[in-house]
């Protein structure tokens, strides 16, 4: 049930009658020629396709706002390496008559038991004082209910219920195997890093549209997940000042660049090494997650990295 941006996608229909999705985003723009559109991202349980609205603009596009749910009536195109619907018609829905969980993306991990593996990790932590500060953050029941069904990101990786959990993990255990390869690495220090880098998306993003928040526009969940961190760390004063600096450097610089939204630059060989995990998960999930067309065995364009990813079946002859 509403999976038609995935038939879509792998070219099963092109005619949509009366389907519903939740918009994700609304946009007035501007075409070529001077002419307004309404540009919108639909969003069904198997993905987001983008749609356009070209004509009675003046009837439909005062019909629905943002996160609303609507029926819509259109045909699918094939455009710039993207799919997308063109929409005929479109009228919003009531939204007691669905269940918003069956339009939202989720992990195809189990959340409950992502959620005992976070607790074996913090477990796993030598240093007492960062086990400590990770239980505190983590053993907070409405913050973790909601941690545990967070997106990672509006679009680029792990954009899906669940998605927040599951990113920390693969970064977290990234980190324990990584660090071991690495002598001289705090390897305790690096999984803190790694459980608490993103803890401010929790608040960034909207978890029904992935929209960012106000709070997510204006502050940024780099520098509310150091926040979180910090006043915990002055709550327990239990972690030498030089590892407080560390573990808080290592959360500021974990984008790496400043052009990324990084407020500082790596400078520490943990916030080095966690840099490129984060940046390793962060484009190989939506790598690794890449449809591709089952004969020219090539995907859409994987935004994050701005390829298509061409993986032919094993039975292939060229292979």
């Amino acid at each position: 049930m509403y999976e038609c941006v995935k038939r879509i996608k792998e070219k099963k229909i092109q005619r949509i009658d009366k389907e519903i999705f939740l918009v994700s985003e609304k946009h007035i723009l501007k075409a070529r020629n001077g002419d307004d559109y309404v540009g919108l991202k639909l969003k069904d349980k198997s993905g987001t396709i983008d749609a356009k609205i070209w004509n009675n603009l003046i009837y439909l596009k005062e019909r629905f706002d943002e996160g609303d749910f609507v029926r819509v009536e259109g045909e699918s195109n094939y455009y710039n390496d993207n799919w997308q619907i063109i929409i005929k018609n479109i009228e919003k829905i009531d939204e007691n008559t669905v269940d918003a969980s069956q339009f939202l993306p989720s992990s195809r991990k189990n959340i409950q038991t992502m959620e005992k593996e976070l607790f074996m990790l913090i477990n796993g932590v030598g240093n007492q004082a960062l086990k400590k500060l990770l239980t505190s953050i983590f053993e907070d029941k409405g913050f973790l209910a909601k941690f545990c069904l967070a997106p990672a990101a509006k679009v680029m990786h792990h954009a899906y219920v669940g998605g927040l959990l599951e990113h920390t993990l693969s970064v977290a255990k990234l980190s324990k195997e990584i660090g071991e390869y690495y002598k001289d690495i705090d390897k305790d220090m690096l999984l803190t890093c790694a459980l608490c880098h993103d803890i401010g998306k929790v608040y960034e993003l909207d978890p029904t549209t992935f929209n960012y928040t106000t709070k997510g526009k204006l502050v940024g969940h780099i520098t509310m997940s150091y926040t979180i961190v910090q006043n915990k760390l002055k709550e327990l004063n239990m972690l030498p000042e030089e590892k407080e600096i560390n573990l808080l450097h290592c959360i500021l610089s974990h984008h790496g660049e400043y052009e990324y939204g990084s407020p500082k630059k790596p400078k520490t060989k943990e916030a080095v090494l966690f840099n490129l995990i984060d940046v390793l998960d962060s484009k190989m999930q939506p790598v690794m997650s890449a449809e591709t067309d089952g004969n020219s065995g090539w995907s859409d364009v994987v935004k994050i990295i701005g390829k298509s990813i061409y993986a032919p079946k094993k039975n292939n002859g060229l292979f």
